[in-house]
């Protein structure tokens, strides 16, 4: 092959090597560029779409807390007394409470069952507006228990 080459004319080794340099190309592109790029476009829709579903959620959450926060179970009682007494129904031990600002308290347990854990939360959230701000577990001593640290605030 190389003799071949360097036998041809310069002008024709000259239009050999342009002709390689282009089919390279052509391959490149059909075999690693066009996939790309319509990965790219894929993505790029993606982030669109998800853009939009957050634009939308954050204006039906800006239209929605007044009424929400008013037709919530215990709106009258205090953060602390509503922990209490859904821990106690959900077979936990009396949590240590503090509070922790206006609408705040960090609640922090120890050598509790993580599933009546994360369904007192689930039962917080969807019954009495509350939301788990921040979290931190930790295995206990037996499996399938935990001790946990949590900020939770109202709505």
């Amino acid at each position: 092959m190389k003799e071949w080459f360097y036998g041809l004319q310069p002008r024709e080794r000259w239009i050999v090597s342009v002709g390689a340099a282009a089919a390279v190309v052509i391959i490149a592109w059909g075999f690693i560029l066009r996939p790309l790029i319509a990965e790219t476009a894929s993505l790029r829709a993606s982030v669109d779409s998800k853009q939009r579903l957050l634009v939308d959620v954050a204006r039906i959450e800006g239209q929605q807390p007044a009424a929400i926060a008013s037709n919530r179970q215990g709106a009258q009682q205090t953060l602390v007394v509503i922990i209490d007494t859904t821990a106690r129904s959900h077979g936990l031990s009396q949590p240590r409470t503090r509070a922790n600002g206006p609408s705040g308290v960090d609640v922090s347990f120890q050598g509790e069952s993580f599933d009546a854990v994360v369904a007192w939360l689930v039962l917080l959230h969807g019954t009495y507006g509350v939301d788990v701000e921040t979290a931190s577990f930790s295995p206990g001593r037996e499996a399938g228990l935990v001790n946990g640290q949590l900020l939770l605030r109202r709505l």
